[in-house]
């Protein structure tokens, strides 16, 4: 059954605001949930546990893109944002592409990014389900049981979901004060050209993830381009007094 988001802008974007928080917070709850199972050597529900933990930060992901995109442009995107809210592969498609965005380097083309995320996603869905459910193969019959799902893939489930939980802290930092959240994002949304955003994306993909890429890993300052003059240069300027050196301490009185 579909679910309904208010039709009021601003209500909208507070509820959305809150699933945001809300997936995080249970995304971690099952991380400790899947260690936990880890611990006890009860590897099958280890491995689920924590494929759901990717699904839950999928899904905060999901709420970001809704909440990024202008209220003008929100249409469309909230009928994407309503199919893939229950969608188990586009979760995890979100989640595996958030783990690309934070690997050391791109892969090589979008169609190489594509595929690696999908095929991760596909992935995750099935093991999930493998360590879930008895199930059987449909060429042979041969019984697929939970308890084959080993510990190597268990230990890598949850050590990939340490690591997208790692690359979340800042989006999950970002809303814990909801005004300030909202406040520079409408600032975002008056000060950016999404037409041209979108222009830039279409003639050279790979190109529009690398700037995104390189200012997430600090390698650029904040960019006009993607934020607008008078927002890039806000951010520019606290990053500066992030980076200077603290004054030194008074002396003590002599």
């Amino acid at each position: 059954m579909a679910k309904l988001l208010p039709t009021d802008p601003q209500d909208l974007e507070r509820a959305v605001l809150e699933l945001t928080a809300a997936s995080f917070r249970n995304a971690r709850k099952l991380q400790q949930a899947a260690v936990a199972l880890l611990d006890q050597e009860l590897w099958p529900g280890a491995l689920a546990w924590a494929a759901l933990a990717a699904e839950e930060v999928g899904k905060a992901g999901l709420c970001i893109s809704l909440l990024t995109t202008p209220r003008a442009l929100r249409e469309p995107a909230i009928a994407e944002f309503n199919r893939g809210f229950n969608h188990h592969q586009t979760k995890a498609s979100i989640a595996h592409l958030l783990l690309a965005m934070d690997a050391e380097e791109l892969p090589a083309s979008w169609e190489q990014l594509i595929d690696g995320v999908t095929e991760a996603a596909r992935t995750t869905h099935r093991m999930k389900m493998r360590g879930l459910y008895v199930d059987y193969t449909p060429d042979t019959g041969a019984l697929l049981a939970p308890e084959d799902i080993g510990e190597d893939a268990a230990r890598f489930m949850v050590a990939t979901v340490d690591r997208l939980l790692a690359a979340s802290l800042p989006a999950e930092a970002s809303i814990s004060d909801p005004d300030n959240y909202l406040d520079f994002l409408h600032q975002w949304h008056e000060g950016m050209d999404f037409e041209a955003l979108q222009e830039r994306f279409e003639a050279d993909p790979m190109a529009f993830l690398g700037e995104i890429h390189a200012m997430a890993h600090d390698d650029v300052p904040p960019s006009a381009a993607w934020f607008g003059e008078r927002l890039a240069e806000q951010m520019a300027a606290a990053s500066r007094a992030e980076l200077s050196p603290a004054p030194p301490a008074p002396a003590a009185p002599e």
